[in-house]
């Protein structure tokens, strides 16, 4: 009884202020403490999770608590990886207690999830701001306004690509998770564009599907190299420069080459 009280009493601490002041525990909350104990991690040194971090000392609300460890733990995965991020480095961070985090998500699978709901929610709603061409047909006018609108959302947040390169590394699922979920509408009118125009004998006969993943996976490598991989800093005039080269060899390459007339001025049968 007296180890059991002891126990009791170190896991009313670890909840901490915050926790006490609640009016009841939830009766699953004990069952929930064992969890799995994840490789530990130095302290964390990025500004931007230390300065977000600050906020907590004021009293949030449930969903902002949890919302703020949400961001908090996207930051460290992606700069730590899915698996060199602990729950202990999250909780530091966002300035919780481990059991806190556990409250808001019972296991860090959970996490992952909330993550990858997160994040494509914030996406979805970037991209819905986005203008699109009014001509859905003009294959050109949508690679271009698509290509320039994703560069320049990961030039001014890379963590999106930081953690697909850490999905493919450690083989984790939230790259997976995320092309099932995702279908932008720019990439859909991409391939419906293109479907239209080998309807129509302008394209040559390629997989829509494939060529559109594949001017996608162009501007990733593009935005890894730039925004993640180098330290040296580009200017959007490259970015621009890159989205117009990339765009001609992409249409260059599926356009039905023209008939050319023979010298009698006869056409080739």
């Amino acid at each position: 009884m007296g180890r059991r009280l002891t126990f009791q009493n170190r896991f009313l601490r670890q909840l901490g202020a915050e926790t006490l002041r609640n009016s009841s525990f939830p009766s699953n909350l004990t069952s929930a403490w064992p969890m799995t104990i994840f490789m530990s991690t130095s302290a964390v040194d990025q500004t931007r999770i230390l300065r977000n971090s600050k906020m907590t000392k004021k009293r949030l609300s449930q969903e902002e608590r949890r919302n703020q460890i949400i961001e908090v733990a996207i930051a460290l995965f992606a700069g730590k990886g899915f698996k060199g991020a602990t729950t202990r480095a999250i909780a530091k961070a966002a300035g919780v207690s481990e059991a806190i985090i556990f409250r808001h998500f019972a296991t860090k699978e959970d996490l992952y999830d909330a993550i990858i709901a997160y994040t494509l929610d914030k996406r979805r709603m970037l991209w819905e701001q986005e203008e699109s061409p009014q001509d859905s047909q003009d294959l050109e006018a949508l690679l271009k306004n698509f290509a320039q609108a994703y560069i320049q959302r990961n030039r001014q947040d890379p963590t999106f690509i930081r953690l697909m390169m850490y999905s493919a590394l450690e083989d984790h699922k939230f790259r997976e998770r995320f092309f099932e979920i995702n279908r932008s509408p720019l990439m859909k009118a991409i391939r419906l564009a293109i479907e239209r125009g080998i309807a129509e004998g302008k394209y040559r006969p390629v997989d829509p599907h494939l060529t559109t993943r594949s001017f996608f996976w162009s501007l990733m490598q593009y935005c890894i190299n730039r925004f993640v991989a180098s330290n040296r800093s580009s200017d959007e005039n490259s970015d621009a420069e890159m989205v117009n080269n990339l765009v001609g060899i992409f249409i260059l390459g599926i356009t039905e080459p023209a008939v050319q007339p023979l010298e009698n001025g006869l056409q080739p049968t």
